[in-house]
């Protein structure tokens, strides 16, 4: 038999054992382990909001500690290192805009005093993930069957840009004047991952993805919140996503 012919016949045998087998995923195969995995994701973002200035915040206007936690959105993109861990690098994003009026003022018209808070960041990491069980498996050098569930954990570190914006109406408390501005702190700062998933595939080329992770991260404000300490910018969120095998 020529080698062509053994690659045919090695080829049938892989396809038989891919349909047969409890690790194949719904209806197929590729040609090789991944390459790479693109992964886009959504879900929901808790923050922590502990710092003094949301303590500050919360308490002189109409705007709840909660009010900070947002819809996120991330994407990211990594490369296989063994069978079992990858490395990637991953950019997310969270933010709200929220309006509220200051609790115990009103102006000279009996009418709220207003404002809007805007809370944004953007974490920037660099990450390694390690899977439980494997992905998937080769068989031969001709197929690889991913694995239909594959649970993992990840940390890693990077950096983080945040903005905090407030504009509107404020109160002197000094002289109880009512005035017009806004006030903003936007910076870059070190921050850290860990997150926990898993893995249920689709399709050879995709997989839902879940995950529940946890960032930690404080910024430096500038001076237009001179005498607050570093803000809060930790939080958790869950997301689910699509993971396509490249």
């Amino acid at each position: 038999m020529t080698l062509q012919g053994l690659s045919r016949l090695a080829l049938a045998a892989a396809l038989t054992l891919a349909a047969s087998s409890p690790l194949a995923a719904q209806g197929g195969y590729l040609f090789h382990r991944p390459d790479a995995r693109f992964t886009v994701r959504g879900g929901y973002d808790h923050a922590n909001a502990n710092s003094d200035l949301f303590k500050q915040v919360t308490t002189d206007l109409s705007i709840n500690k909660g009010d900070f936690s947002s819809l996120t959105a991330g994407a990211e993109v990594s490369l296989p290192v063994t069978s079992r861990f990858e490395v990637g690098v991953d950019v997310g994003y969270s933010g709200v805009r929220k309006g509220s009026d200051f609790r115990h003022f009103e102006d000279n018209n009996n009418l709220p005093i207003e404002q809007t808070t805007t809370f944004q960041r953007v974490p920037v990491m660099a990450n390694v993930r390690f899977f439980l069980t494997p992905p998937g498996r080769s068989i031969g050098t001709l197929a690889w069957i991913p694995s239909k569930v594959t649970p993992w954990v990840s940390g890693g570190v990077g950096t983080m840009w945040y903005r905090f914006r407030q504009e509107g109406d404020f109160v002197d408390f000094n002289t109880l004047n009512v005035f017009s501005s806004y006030y903003e702190s936007a910076a870059w700062t070190p921050t850290a991952q860990g997150s926990a998933g898993v893995d249920f595939s689709l399709s050879p080329l995709m997989a839902l993805r879940t995950a529940v992770q946890g960032i930690w991260a404080k910024g430096p404000l500038t001076h237009d919140f001179v005498g607050f300490d570093k803000i809060d910018l930790s939080s958790v969120n869950a997301t689910i996503g699509l993971s396509f095998r490249l």
